[in-house]
């Protein structure tokens, strides 16, 4: 028994929730930061940038929520808190790569169709 193809609008609503999981301004660069290795709460909010820490903190909290980060509360005094990806979370670095991949690539003809530079 053969699975049925997707129908356009599987399709559609199936990219749709991908893209409203990284549809924050920041989770992508969250997720960019946590590929390269488990960061406490500071290491990220440092690296990501110009980043209030409700936002990151909401950023976080929307990632774990949806199942593709972990923290991790160290009893210590002071709290350490660390954050990597989960499984789920791996299973999205290779999508972004081909995303990033296709900006490198094509993001020049879409700046220029902007500009009227394509016409």
């Amino acid at each position: 028994m053969s699975a049925q193809p997707a129908s356009d609008l599987e399709m559609i609503r199936g990219t749709r929730a991908v893209v409203d999981l990284l549809s924050s301004k920041w989770s992508v660069d969250v997720l960019y930061l946590l590929a390269n290795g488990t960061r406490r709460y500071s290491e990220v909010f440092y690296e990501v940038g110009e980043i209030s820490k409700k936002t990151l903190t909401q950023t976080l909290r929307a990632l774990e929520r949806d199942g593709l980060i972990t923290r991790h509360v160290y009893a210590e005094v002071p709290p350490k808190v660390e954050y990597s990806l989960t499984a789920l979370g791996w299973s999205l670095t290779g999508p972004l790569m081909s995303l990033y991949e296709w900006a490198a690539a094509e993001m020049g003809g879409v700046t220029a169709a902007r500009t009227g530079a394509g016409h």
